[in-house]
């Protein structure tokens, strides 16, 4: 099988990790892993941005990966950057430099991607097939908490929790003091996490990153090591111990006792509260440490031959299961929301050469057909903009949020007034997006029409245009025999915007 080599970089807040792995089919090996310790986020913690010194470092770095890449034969490359990148506001001038010097293109994922590519990497470890799994990345700047019920990410969520981030908020603190700051802090966010977490049984708390596994190390020196499937298994009590150990030290006796970097020393102690605390909430009594994180998950999205930017299409399983968490958060009626899938589905597919999307755009259709009416959770009167709302306020993995902005206004859609000139939100949309909502929420009107009775009455349509009508054929489920007279006049009233948009009238023929 042909081999080929691959280089992984992973710009975090407080360090760089750049790999190169040696990949044949779906099997790799690592050639090549570095660390550098250079801390981007404090400085834009502190002031916004990336200063110029840092700025260097950077380059120069990626600079070095380059000829190592040339030296190894490593072809296929790809760069992301996390949450200080996200919030730097200089920080195209630093994509554009490293451009230039190294032909390296950084792509900033939101805390959403960087969700999925941790599941990735994790997964390389660990079975998340069966049960519920919490995975916890604590970085620099943000900490990812995501969940995965059977295999599918059910929620990933991103809190501003990151180590760097928590020592400048408390850099004032006396170390007796900062520890108790922290945890007031992160109980304040109780309820938000723990709503999260959805309050069902837990099976695995999965922790990643560089200080849990300089902390499971620690924990190995006291008790010994203790594994589950071959994987570091650390005790959330032995984690607490050994934090609170840590933080009662100087930063120099931290280094000198335990033999930690510097870098390390310092944000040690507020990452290893946001674990600790974490695992509590979660009511685990360990803590895995796999060992791997989002560079791996990186490497396995190379590996499996995505396209080089992160796009819903790439992501359409993980964006769907998201949706559906979502649904459930509010209490959808998810056989109706289902069927409006289906249907959405069969319509858009069947119309490809009236309405010439492609697959992105497809993607946006099921999400909106999942999600278009869990705004009658906060009122079944103008439920469709209350969708539009917890849309938009909501994160999805594997849309970023133009991507989830654009789902939203298919949904608003769905019911009511058509998209207008008069509509503020849709006349900010660029040109292209405007059609593309449009020809969109068309298609769901029509998909939501044909369950007017959310009873799942029609299994499936067959489409066929004769003259200026688009003929509807429906084939019903086995156990529904049915004249399907409220599908006909939602077709005929809800088609309104097909026709307005395609010259089509479209009409519910009989089964």
């Amino acid at each position: 099988m042909e081999q080929t080599r691959i280089g992984i970089v992973d710009m975090g807040s407080n360090a760089i990790r750049f790999m190169i792995a040696e990949a044949s089919g779906t099997e790799h090996r690592i050639v090549e892993s570095h660390r550098l310790a250079v801390r981007l986020g404090l400085p834009v913690f502190q002031s916004g941005k990336i200063p110029d010194a840092t700025i260097a470092d950077i380059v120069d770095a990626f600079r070095r990966f380059r000829t190592s890449c040339d030296h190894q034969g490593a072809q296929l490359r790809r760069a992301i950057a996390t949450s200080a990148m996200r919030d730097a506001r200089n920080r195209d001038l630093l994509v554009d430099r490293v451009r230039q010097a190294s032909g390296f293109e950084i792509d900033v994922i939101s805390g959403t991607q960087e969700a999925y590519l941790l599941k990735l990497g994790v997964e390389t470890k660990l079975d998340l097939s069966q049960g519920r799994s919490v995975l916890v990345d604590v970085g620099g700047g943000s900490a990812e908490v995501v969940v995965v019920d059977d295999g599918a990410i059910a929620s990933a969520n991103s809190y501003r929790l990151g180590a760097l981030r928590m020592l400048e908020q408390f850099k004032d603190a006396d170390d007796e003091d900062f520890v108790d700051l922290m945890k007031k802090h992160l109980r304040g966010l109780d309820h938000r996490i723990a709503e999260s977490l959805d309050g069902d049984k837990i099976d695995r708390y999965v922790t990643v990153g560089g200080n849990i596994e300089s902390l499971a190390d620690l924990v190995t020196e006291q008790i010994g090591h203790r594994q589950k499937n071959n994987i570091d298994a650390c005790p959330i009590s032995e984690l607490n111990d050994v934090v609170l150990e840590l933080a009662e030290m100087s930063v120099d006796e931290r280094i000198e006792r335990h033999r930690l970097r510097t870098d390390r020393a310092d944000a040690i102690v507020p990452a290893g509260i946001v674990y600790t605390h974490l695992g509590k909430l979660a009511r685990s009594k360990h803590a895995l440490v796999p060992r791997v994180g989002v560079k791996e998950g990186l490497l396995v999205e190379v590996i499996q031959g995505r396209k080089k930017h992160f796009a819903a299409e790439d992501h359409v399983d993980v964006a769907l299961g998201s949706c559906r968490a979502l649904g459930k958060r509010f209490h959808y009626e998810a056989e109706h929301a289902e069927s409006v899938l289906r249907l959405a589905r069969q319509l858009f597919d069947q119309t490809t050469e009236l309405h010439g999307l492609g697959d992105r755009a497809r993607v946006l259709l099921e999400a909106a057909a999942l999600l278009h009416d869990i705004g009658a959770a906060i009122n079944i009167d103008g439920h469709h903009k209350h969708s539009q709302y917890l849309i938009e306020s909501t994160e999805i993995v594997g849309l970023g949020s133009y991507e989830r902005h654009l789902v939203a206004m298919v949904a608003r859609y769905h019911r009511k007034a058509a998209p207008s000139r008069d509509h503020d939100d849709f006349m900010a949309l660029r040109r292209r997006d405007r059609s593309m909502v449009e020809r969109l929420a068309a298609l769901l009107r029509l998909a939501e029409a044909l369950d007017r009775q959310h009873a799942g009455v029609i299994r499936s349509i067959e489409v066929s245009i004769d003259n200026q009508q688009l003929s509807l054929l429906p084939t019903l489920t086995p156990d529904h025999s049915t004249r399907l007279t409220l599908e006909a006049k939602a077709v005929a009233h809800k088609g309104a915007l097909f026709t307005q948009l395609f010259g089509l009238t479209p009409v519910l023929l009989a089964p």
